[in-house]
Protein backbone atom coordinates (compact mmCIF):
# COMPACT_ATOMS: atom_id res chain seq x y z
CA UNK A 1 0.00 0.00 0.00
CA UNK A 2 1.10 3.47 -0.34
CA UNK A 3 1.52 6.13 1.80
CA UNK A 4 -1.21 8.68 0.35
CA UNK A 5 -3.54 5.35 -0.28
CA UNK A 6 -2.88 4.32 3.41
CA UNK A 7 -3.92 8.59 4.20
CA UNK A 8 -7.20 8.50 2.24
CA UNK A 9 -8.52 4.99 3.94
CA UNK A 10 -7.71 6.91 7.34
CA UNK A 11 -9.67 10.21 6.47
CA UNK A 12 -6.02 11.87 7.62
CA UNK A 13 -6.31 13.74 4.18
CA UNK A 14 -8.65 14.60 1.46
CA UNK A 15 -8.24 13.63 -2.13
CA UNK A 16 -7.79 16.93 -2.80
CA UNK A 17 -5.26 17.40 -0.82
CA UNK A 18 -3.25 14.81 -1.90
CA UNK A 19 -3.58 15.99 -5.80
CA UNK A 20 -2.19 19.35 -4.47
CA UNK A 21 1.07 17.20 -2.46
CA UNK A 22 1.72 14.88 -5.82
CA UNK A 23 1.32 18.37 -7.47
CA UNK A 24 4.13 19.76 -5.46
CA UNK A 25 6.37 17.03 -5.49
CA UNK A 26 6.42 16.91 -9.24
CA UNK A 27 7.38 20.23 -9.25
CA UNK A 28 9.82 20.76 -6.05
CA UNK A 29 10.94 17.39 -5.48
CA UNK A 30 10.58 15.64 -1.85
CA UNK A 31 8.77 12.65 -0.78
CA UNK A 32 5.25 12.70 -0.63
CA UNK A 33 4.95 12.98 3.37
CA UNK A 34 7.29 16.00 2.90
CA UNK A 35 4.71 17.98 0.39
CA UNK A 36 1.81 17.12 2.47
CA UNK A 37 3.34 18.13 6.01
CA UNK A 38 4.93 21.62 3.62
CA UNK A 39 1.15 22.03 2.91
CA UNK A 40 0.07 22.08 6.32
CA UNK A 41 -2.29 18.94 5.41
CA UNK A 42 -0.47 16.70 8.44
CA UNK A 43 2.06 17.52 11.00
CA UNK A 44 5.56 15.43 11.49
CA UNK A 45 4.39 13.26 13.91
CA UNK A 46 1.01 11.79 12.34
CA UNK A 47 3.52 11.13 9.45
CA UNK A 48 5.70 9.44 11.58
CA UNK A 49 2.65 7.35 12.81
CA UNK A 50 1.60 6.24 9.12
CA UNK A 51 4.97 5.89 7.93
CA UNK A 52 5.80 3.33 10.89
CA UNK A 53 2.55 1.34 9.86
CA UNK A 54 3.20 1.49 6.36
CA UNK A 55 6.88 0.35 6.66
CA UNK A 56 6.67 -2.13 9.75
CA UNK A 57 9.35 -0.65 11.46
CA UNK A 58 9.89 1.72 14.58
CA UNK A 59 9.93 5.38 14.54
CA UNK A 60 13.32 7.56 15.03
CA UNK A 61 11.82 9.89 17.72
CA UNK A 62 13.63 13.14 18.00
CA UNK A 63 14.92 11.67 21.78
CA UNK A 64 16.63 9.02 19.85
CA UNK A 65 17.57 11.16 17.09
CA UNK A 66 18.85 13.57 19.75
CA UNK A 67 21.17 11.06 21.81
CA UNK A 68 22.49 9.28 18.72
CA UNK A 69 25.78 7.97 19.37
CA UNK A 70 28.73 10.63 18.63
CA UNK A 71 31.27 7.18 17.99
CA UNK A 72 28.48 5.81 15.61
CA UNK A 73 28.38 9.29 13.71
CA UNK A 74 31.72 9.50 13.22
CA UNK A 75 32.27 6.13 12.07
CA UNK A 76 30.16 6.46 9.02
CA UNK A 77 30.63 9.92 8.54
CA UNK A 78 28.88 13.22 6.97
CA UNK A 79 29.14 12.32 3.78
CA UNK A 80 27.81 9.07 3.72
CA UNK A 81 25.03 9.76 6.00
CA UNK A 82 23.89 12.69 3.58
CA UNK A 83 24.33 10.06 0.79
CA UNK A 84 22.32 7.38 2.57
CA UNK A 85 19.86 9.87 4.42
CA UNK A 86 20.66 7.49 7.45
CA UNK A 87 21.80 8.59 10.98
CA UNK A 88 23.19 5.58 13.41
CA UNK A 89 21.31 6.10 16.54
CA UNK A 90 22.69 3.60 18.51
CA UNK A 91 23.06 -0.28 19.72
CA UNK A 92 20.13 -2.81 20.31
CA UNK A 93 20.12 -5.72 22.13
CA UNK A 94 20.14 -6.94 26.56
CA UNK A 95 23.90 -6.47 25.97
CA UNK A 96 24.55 -3.43 24.08
CA UNK A 97 28.47 -3.53 24.79
CA UNK A 98 28.56 -6.90 22.07
CA UNK A 99 27.79 -4.05 19.74
CA UNK A 100 26.09 -6.87 17.31
CA UNK A 101 23.44 -4.73 15.76
CA UNK A 102 23.15 -1.03 15.26
CA UNK A 103 19.73 0.83 15.43
CA UNK A 104 19.58 3.27 12.22
CA UNK A 105 17.45 6.00 11.55
CA UNK A 106 16.52 6.12 7.53
CA UNK A 107 13.74 7.86 5.25
CA UNK A 108 13.81 4.63 2.96
CA UNK A 109 14.32 2.26 5.48
CA UNK A 110 13.21 -0.79 2.88
CA UNK A 111 16.28 0.34 0.49
CA UNK A 112 18.22 -2.72 0.65
CA UNK A 113 21.52 -1.87 -1.42
CA UNK A 114 21.69 1.20 1.56
CA UNK A 115 21.20 -0.90 4.10
CA UNK A 116 23.86 -3.18 2.81
CA UNK A 117 26.30 0.01 2.88
CA UNK A 118 25.58 1.21 6.10
CA UNK A 119 26.29 -2.59 7.72
CA UNK A 120 29.47 -2.60 5.53
CA UNK A 121 30.79 0.96 6.97
CA UNK A 122 29.02 0.36 10.45
CA UNK A 123 30.66 -2.91 10.61
CA UNK A 124 28.05 -4.63 12.17
CA UNK A 125 23.92 -6.21 11.51
CA UNK A 126 21.56 -2.94 10.78
CA UNK A 127 18.52 -2.21 11.83
CA UNK A 128 16.48 0.35 10.53
CA UNK A 129 13.95 2.51 12.10
CA UNK A 130 12.04 4.71 9.87
CA UNK A 131 12.14 8.67 9.96
CA UNK A 132 10.15 11.55 7.79
CA UNK A 133 12.59 13.41 5.15
CA UNK A 134 12.09 16.70 6.70
CA UNK A 135 13.01 15.68 10.37
CA UNK A 136 16.18 13.81 9.26
CA UNK A 137 17.43 16.53 6.92
CA UNK A 138 17.15 18.76 10.17
CA UNK A 139 19.10 16.19 11.98
CA UNK A 140 21.79 15.45 9.37
CA UNK A 141 22.05 19.20 9.40
CA UNK A 142 21.97 19.46 13.44
CA UNK A 143 24.42 16.40 14.03
CA UNK A 144 26.80 16.91 11.00
CA UNK A 145 26.36 20.77 10.09
CA UNK A 146 26.02 20.29 6.63
CA UNK A 147 23.66 22.57 5.78
CA UNK A 148 19.94 21.60 4.18
CA UNK A 149 19.14 22.54 0.27
CA UNK A 150 17.24 25.77 -0.01
CA UNK A 151 14.44 23.78 -1.16
CA UNK A 152 14.00 22.04 2.19
CA UNK A 153 14.59 25.49 4.68
CA UNK A 154 10.87 27.08 4.40
CA UNK A 155 10.50 30.64 5.27
CA UNK A 156 7.17 30.15 6.96
CA UNK A 157 5.87 33.25 5.00
CA UNK A 158 1.80 34.34 5.32
CA UNK A 159 0.20 33.10 2.54
CA UNK A 160 2.76 31.38 1.21
CA UNK A 161 2.74 27.15 1.00
CA UNK A 162 5.18 26.10 4.13
CA UNK A 163 4.78 23.96 6.81
CA UNK A 164 3.09 24.18 10.04
CA UNK A 165 5.80 25.68 12.48
CA UNK A 166 7.63 22.72 13.95
CA UNK A 167 10.62 22.53 16.24
CA UNK A 168 12.36 19.35 16.39
CA UNK A 169 14.29 20.38 19.47
CA UNK A 170 11.10 20.74 21.47
CA UNK A 171 9.72 17.12 21.21
CA UNK A 172 9.77 15.16 24.06
CA UNK A 173 10.64 11.42 24.42
CA UNK A 174 8.22 9.15 23.73
CA UNK A 175 7.26 6.42 26.89
CA UNK A 176 8.56 3.12 24.71
CA UNK A 177 11.81 4.31 23.85
CA UNK A 178 14.14 2.41 21.54
CA UNK A 179 12.14 -0.89 20.38
CA UNK A 180 12.86 -3.47 17.95
CA UNK A 181 11.30 -3.93 14.84
CA UNK A 182 11.05 -6.69 13.05
CA UNK A 183 13.47 -9.17 12.14
CA UNK A 184 15.25 -7.40 9.21
CA UNK A 185 19.18 -7.43 9.40
CA UNK A 186 22.01 -7.22 7.02
CA UNK A 187 25.39 -8.89 8.00
CA UNK A 188 28.47 -6.23 6.35
CA UNK A 189 29.91 -7.17 3.61
CA UNK A 190 33.12 -6.50 1.75
CA UNK A 191 33.15 -3.02 0.56
CA UNK A 192 32.62 -2.31 -3.51
CA UNK A 193 34.71 -0.18 -5.25
CA UNK A 194 32.15 2.67 -6.35
CA UNK A 195 32.38 4.69 -9.65
CA UNK A 196 32.44 9.03 -8.40
CA UNK A 197 30.13 10.80 -11.10
CA UNK A 198 31.79 13.02 -13.08
CA UNK A 199 31.19 17.05 -12.91
CA UNK A 200 29.77 18.93 -15.45
CA UNK A 201 32.98 20.48 -16.25
CA UNK A 202 34.15 16.95 -17.27
CA UNK A 203 31.98 16.35 -20.07
CA UNK A 204 33.63 17.69 -23.28
CA UNK A 205 30.40 17.66 -25.84
CA UNK A 206 26.87 18.75 -25.90
CA UNK A 207 23.45 17.82 -25.89
CA UNK A 208 21.58 18.31 -29.40
CA UNK A 209 18.72 20.66 -29.57
CA UNK A 210 16.45 17.86 -30.88
CA UNK A 211 17.92 15.21 -27.89
CA UNK A 212 16.77 17.62 -25.16
CA UNK A 213 13.29 18.36 -26.75
CA UNK A 214 13.01 14.28 -27.08
CA UNK A 215 14.52 13.90 -23.05
CA UNK A 216 12.23 16.26 -21.85
CA UNK A 217 9.17 15.17 -24.28
CA UNK A 218 9.44 11.53 -22.50
CA UNK A 219 10.99 12.39 -18.67
CA UNK A 220 9.03 10.49 -16.15
CA UNK A 221 10.98 12.27 -13.54
CA UNK A 222 11.58 16.41 -13.06
CA UNK A 223 15.52 15.25 -12.45
CA UNK A 224 15.61 14.03 -16.26
CA UNK A 225 14.53 17.25 -17.51
CA UNK A 226 17.00 19.41 -15.40
CA UNK A 227 19.78 16.84 -16.68
CA UNK A 228 18.27 17.23 -20.07
CA UNK A 229 18.16 21.16 -19.42
CA UNK A 230 21.57 21.12 -18.25
CA UNK A 231 23.41 18.91 -20.49
CA UNK A 232 22.09 21.04 -23.43
CA UNK A 233 23.98 24.18 -21.73
CA UNK A 234 27.52 22.34 -21.96
CA UNK A 235 29.04 23.73 -24.98
CA UNK A 236 26.82 26.84 -25.53
CA UNK A 237 26.43 28.50 -21.93
CA UNK A 238 29.17 29.85 -19.42
CA UNK A 239 26.29 28.97 -16.86
CA UNK A 240 22.68 27.83 -16.51
CA UNK A 241 20.87 27.44 -13.19
CA UNK A 242 17.42 26.01 -12.75
CA UNK A 243 15.55 27.90 -10.00
CA UNK A 244 12.79 26.77 -7.87
CA UNK A 245 10.37 29.62 -7.05
CA UNK A 246 9.02 29.07 -3.49
CA UNK A 247 8.00 31.73 -0.75
CA UNK A 248 8.96 34.80 -2.63
CA UNK A 249 12.40 32.87 -3.55
CA UNK A 250 14.45 31.55 -6.02
CA UNK A 251 16.21 28.68 -4.37
CA UNK A 252 18.65 26.95 -6.65
CA UNK A 253 17.48 23.56 -7.62
CA UNK A 254 20.39 22.44 -10.82
CA UNK A 255 23.17 24.13 -12.42
CA UNK A 256 26.51 24.35 -14.52
CA UNK A 257 28.89 26.12 -14.76
CA UNK A 258 32.00 26.22 -17.79
CA UNK A 259 35.27 26.02 -16.70
CA UNK A 260 37.89 27.84 -15.73
CA UNK A 261 35.02 29.23 -13.36
CA UNK A 262 34.43 26.83 -10.42
CA UNK A 263 31.40 27.09 -8.14
CA UNK A 264 31.74 29.12 -4.83
CA UNK A 265 28.63 28.20 -3.29
CA UNK A 266 26.83 25.14 -4.14
CA UNK A 267 23.42 25.52 -5.95
CA UNK A 268 21.48 23.45 -3.58
CA UNK A 269 22.06 26.60 -0.97
CA UNK A 270 21.14 29.12 -3.38
CA UNK A 271 18.39 31.35 -2.06
CA UNK A 272 18.02 34.79 -3.55
CA UNK A 273 15.10 36.95 -3.40
CA UNK A 274 12.30 37.64 -5.25
CA UNK A 275 11.31 41.43 -3.98
CA UNK A 276 13.90 43.60 -5.33
CA UNK A 277 15.03 44.77 -8.78
CA UNK A 278 16.46 42.02 -11.29
CA UNK A 279 16.59 39.89 -13.86
CA UNK A 280 15.28 37.36 -12.14
CA UNK A 281 12.43 39.53 -10.50
CA UNK A 282 11.06 41.06 -14.00
CA UNK A 283 11.06 37.19 -15.28
CA UNK A 284 9.07 36.10 -12.45
CA UNK A 285 6.57 38.91 -12.28
CA UNK A 286 6.43 39.17 -16.45
CA UNK A 287 5.75 35.89 -16.85
CA UNK A 288 7.87 36.71 -20.08
CA UNK A 289 11.66 35.97 -20.60
CA UNK A 290 13.94 38.62 -19.93
CA UNK A 291 17.03 39.41 -22.22
CA UNK A 292 19.84 42.19 -21.30
CA UNK A 293 21.69 43.86 -18.70
CA UNK A 294 19.99 43.81 -15.30
CA UNK A 295 17.39 46.15 -14.96
CA UNK A 296 19.07 47.08 -11.88
CA UNK A 297 22.06 49.90 -11.76
CA UNK A 298 23.53 48.36 -8.36
CA UNK A 299 22.72 44.48 -9.45
CA UNK A 300 22.97 43.03 -6.27
CA UNK A 301 21.19 39.97 -6.96
CA UNK A 302 22.76 38.99 -9.55
CA UNK A 303 26.42 39.62 -7.93
CA UNK A 304 25.56 37.66 -5.49
CA UNK A 305 24.60 34.57 -8.37
CA UNK A 306 27.98 35.35 -10.17
CA UNK A 307 29.73 35.13 -6.61
CA UNK A 308 28.20 31.58 -6.45
CA UNK A 309 29.30 30.51 -9.67
CA UNK A 310 32.73 31.92 -9.59
CA UNK A 311 31.89 33.86 -12.62
CA UNK A 312 34.48 36.22 -14.07
CA UNK A 313 34.10 39.01 -15.52
CA UNK A 314 30.73 39.12 -14.94
CA UNK A 315 28.59 39.08 -17.76
CA UNK A 316 26.56 42.35 -19.02
CA UNK A 317 23.87 40.59 -20.82
CA UNK A 318 21.44 37.11 -18.98
CA UNK A 319 19.19 35.29 -20.06
CA UNK A 320 16.13 34.50 -17.39
CA UNK A 321 13.26 32.40 -18.94
CA UNK A 322 10.15 31.59 -16.18
CA UNK A 323 8.39 28.02 -16.53
CA UNK A 324 4.77 28.52 -16.00
CA UNK A 325 2.04 25.79 -14.73
CA UNK A 326 -1.33 27.66 -14.35
CA UNK A 327 -0.10 30.94 -15.51
CA UNK A 328 2.42 30.73 -12.18
CA UNK A 329 5.94 30.73 -12.19
CA UNK A 330 7.75 27.42 -10.67
CA UNK A 331 10.76 27.38 -12.08
CA UNK A 332 13.07 30.17 -13.47
CA UNK A 333 15.53 29.42 -16.10
CA UNK A 334 18.99 31.27 -15.65
CA UNK A 335 21.85 31.55 -18.35
CA UNK A 336 24.55 33.55 -19.31
CA UNK A 337 27.28 33.63 -22.17
CA UNK A 338 30.75 35.34 -22.83
CA UNK A 339 29.04 37.59 -24.88
CA UNK A 340 25.68 38.60 -25.87
CA UNK A 341 23.42 35.41 -25.92
CA UNK A 342 23.09 34.65 -29.93
CA UNK A 343 19.64 34.57 -30.92
CA UNK A 344 19.24 30.83 -31.59
CA UNK A 345 20.43 30.00 -27.93
CA UNK A 346 17.20 32.09 -26.48
CA UNK A 347 14.58 30.79 -28.87
CA UNK A 348 16.26 27.11 -28.45
CA UNK A 349 16.16 27.40 -24.33
CA UNK A 350 12.61 29.11 -25.12
CA UNK A 351 11.37 26.34 -26.20
CA UNK A 352 12.56 23.80 -23.54
CA UNK A 353 10.91 26.03 -21.54
CA UNK A 354 7.62 25.29 -22.79
CA UNK A 355 8.61 21.75 -23.41
CA UNK A 356 9.16 21.50 -18.94
CA UNK A 357 5.77 22.92 -18.66
CA UNK A 358 4.34 20.65 -20.91
CA UNK A 359 6.18 17.88 -18.87
CA UNK A 360 5.55 19.28 -15.59
CA UNK A 361 1.60 18.80 -16.44
CA UNK A 362 1.76 15.09 -17.88
CA UNK A 363 4.20 13.84 -14.76
CA UNK A 364 0.90 15.46 -12.93
CA UNK A 365 -1.91 13.93 -14.50
CA UNK A 366 0.19 10.96 -14.29
CA UNK A 367 1.02 10.92 -10.29
CA UNK A 368 -2.59 11.85 -9.86
CA UNK A 369 -4.05 9.06 -11.94
CA UNK A 370 -1.35 6.20 -9.82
Amino acid sequence: MKLGTLLLRNAAIGLSQLEGALRNQVLYGGRLGTNLVELGFIDLELLSTYLAELSGYPMATPSLLDEADPELLDKLGSEDAHRQRAIPLGYLGENKDSKETVAVAMVDPTDVEALAYLAERLETKVTPYVVPELRALYYLERLFGTPRRARFVRSGRAGSEAEAPHDDRRRQQPAQGMVMPPAFTLEPRRRRNSQQLTSGSQIPHALSYGAACEQIDTATHREQIADALLDYARGRCDALVLFLIRDGNALGWRGWVAPPAVLKTPIEELSLPLGGVSSLQAAHDSGEAFVGPSPSSARPVEVKLWTALGTSPEPIDVVVIPVLVKQRAVNLLYAHTAGPPPQFLITELLDLAVRTQASYLRLIKLARGS
